[in-house]
């Protein structure tokens, strides 16, 4: 596993975690975050440093950052 930036989809109530996309900075992720926002109002969207696998540039499994 590695510490990476992702971008992370949650949908439904409860929200459950639903997507989750690789970052190359908190920057990015937080620029990508806006332009989600806006084009849906029954997402929820969160940027967070996680511990994942990653193959072929994709996040294949998280676990939370231990900060």
């Amino acid at each position: 596993m590695e510490l990476v930036f992702a971008l992370l989809m949650y949908l439904g109530d409860p929200p459950i975690l639903k997507e989750h996309l690789l970052m190359s900075s908190m920057n990015e992720c937080l620029k990508r975050k806006r332009i989600s926002m806006r084009s849906t109002n029954n997402a929820k969207f969160q940027c967070m440093k996680v511990n994942a696998v990653i193959k072929e540039g994709k996040i294949i499994s998280i676990s939370k950052a231990d900060d």
